[in-house]
């Protein structure tokens, strides 16, 4: 029931759609049927006893069924792929924004692991929802109709063709168990796989520094090897059950026509009997096959759904969101007795942490690599929350909690290359959309970026990924313009400078503090350059 409400939740976009394709494949089977019974009376009556005109209008009908039979599937085909394709986007765009309500810097999954997630196992369920559960409903029906016809000819024939029932039923739970089971197997070692391929390009230099691509190309083949063999398990218990079933139905097939042979040999039957009964056999055993065919998917798909879910559903780290709080005015921060420690780790990352950073105050931190700089600027973010004390924003007559409302009051610039494939414009529409060219201009001069107006195509140069085609030190710059277009007053600088040269340094120290006066900035870095350009210094640790 679990994936079945699961299922019926996620087609609320296309269940106007599923209902007609549902509709046009019960009218191709009743069609299909039909054909069935008026092959039956055009061999036993028109072609012995009709007149010519008997038999063109039968032929007439007969072509006619066909024609609406090869529209109707052609209808089908163009709302399934319809269908799907919005299924895999609705399904990928939600639980792609999910991802950002997550809780951060605990418990993470690997990002390799959930790009296998939003194509492979959304790929996978959209077409359980999508194309077998149609198909799925449309072949029941066809086997409960032609099974109704084939019992209103010979009750005898078509009572025995449900012998096979119970070995279906005990088939059909030994596929359950088994096949999710493996299903999950293969999928866990194919996100190691993408993570495996993900890290490889994303490290390609270090890498090839150190002479390992050999070593690392021979592990992801072991890999491969390691997956290999499990798809071929899977495979090989598929193909036994397959041929086990094949043979109970070859069977029954056989058993329809020695009973037909018999009968048409008595006399019991004619020969528009006999080639009935031989085509309702097979419009009773092909869906019984394709049932069974459906079923594994399914599976796969259930194994799929538990696999999103986990990024979707995980309640006990999802964050809620909350309208933000943004006052007007200069803010200031002040920490009371912050404590925080990660639940991974072994110790206290910061233990009683008591300082105020007043509004429009320059402040520099300190400290030996893993003290607690970053951590307090994730504090401060609201991505993570003290276990004792207290971080509060305040300003002229206002104070509030630090949490995940007041994030917008925050303007961060991280450490190092935080730009993405697109052009320059793009990067810094993702910190305000609606930014027009002279607020650009402005805030890459600031940024001592206006090196971009020289480039070829000035705002609209193409970046590859993680800003390939520029510098590091371009590419902090541009990172710094793109922080500056947020509207908070509060700015978390981490080493912005740390890959600019000392003169390029000092002249954007000098416009950031002449244009951003009012704006409170607190900066981690290692530079005792930037320590003599601000107000206070802290030296976490000491």
């Amino acid at each position: 029931m679990k994936y079945i409400r699961w299922i019926w939740r996620n087609m609320a976009g296309i269940r106007w759609n599923t209902f007609v394709r549902i509709t046009a494949g019960i009218t191709q089977v009743t069609l299909g049927l039909l054909m069935v019974w008026l092959s039956k009376q055009f061999i036993d009556i028109t072609i012995r006893v009709g007149t010519n005109d008997d038999v063109l209008v039968m032929a007439c009908v007969l072509i006619t069924i066909v024609v609406v039979s090869i529209l109707l599937r052609q209808l089908y085909y163009y709302m399934s792929i319809k269908a799907n394709t919005r299924q895999s986007n609705t399904i990928r765009l939600r639980v792609f924004s999910s991802l950002f309500r997550r809780q951060t810097f605990e418990d993470q999954l690997h990002s390799g692991d959930i790009t296998s997630r939003l194509s492979k196992d959304i790929d996978t369920v959209a077409n359980a929802t999508t194309t077998l559960l149609p198909q799925f409903i449309v072949t029941g029906v066809q086997l409960a109709g032609a099974f109704a016809l084939l019992a209103s000819m010979d009750l005898t024939l078509a009572l025995s063709l449900l012998l096979t029932t119970p070995v279906i039923v005990a088939f059909g739970k030994l596929l359950a168990h088994r096949l999710r089971a493996m299903t999950l197997d293969i999928r866990q070692q194919e996100s190691v796989i993408q993570m495996q391929v993900q890290e490889g390009m994303e490290n390609n230099l270090v890498i090839r520094s150190m002479g390992s691509e050999q070593w690392v190309t021979e592990r992801l083949n072991q890999m491969q090897e390691h997956l290999m063999g499990r798809v071929m398990r899977r495979t090989r218990f598929t193909v036994v059950t397959r041929l086990l079933m094949g043979f109970t139905f070859s069977l029954g097939y056989l058993l329809a026509f020695i009973w037909g042979g018999l009968q048409l040999r008595s006399g019991a039957i004619t020969f528009g009997v006999m080639t009935s009964f031989l085509q309702l056999v097979g419009q009773i055993q092909n869906p019984i096959l394709n049932l069974l065919n459906m079923l594994p998917q399914f599976f796969h798909a259930s194994a799929s759904i538990d696999r999103i879910d986990e990024l979707e559903l995980s309640t006990a780290t999802a964050i809620i969101a909350t309208p933000s709080v943004q006052p007007v005015g200069q803010l200031g921060v002040r920490a009371a007795d912050v404590t925080f420690g990660y639940a991974t780790g072994d110790r206290l990352v910061l233990n009683d942490f008591n300082h105020d950073f007043p509004p429009g105050s320059k402040t520099a931190i300190m400290g030996q690599t893993g003290i607690g700089k970053t951590t307090l600027f994730r504090l401060l973010l609201g991505f993570i929350h003290p276990s004792n004390g207290e971080l509060s924003l305040y300003g002229s007559h206002y104070k509030h909690k630090i949490g995940d409302d007041t994030r917008t009051n925050f303007v961060f610039v991280p450490q190092g290359n935080s730009l993405m494939s697109g052009s320059i414009r793009y990067n810094l529409q993702l910190a305000r959309p609606d930014v027009t060219d002279d607020e650009l201009r402005k805030v890459l001069h600031v940024a001592m970026a206006d090196f971009v107006f020289d480039l070829p195509d000035g705002l609209d140069t193409q970046l590859g990924e993680r800003g390939s085609g520029l510098s590091e030190g371009q590419a902090q710059r541009i990172a710094i313009a793109r922080g500056l277009l947020r509207p908070g007053a509060i700015l978390l600088l981490d080493e912005i400078s740390a890959s600019l040269d000392e003169q390029t340094e000092h002249e954007l120290f000098s416009r950031l503090f002449k244009d951003y006066a009012d704006r409170t900035m607190i900066f981690i870095t290692h530079r005792t350059e930037v320590c003599h350009l601000c107000d206070a210094v802290i030296h976490l640790g000491e």
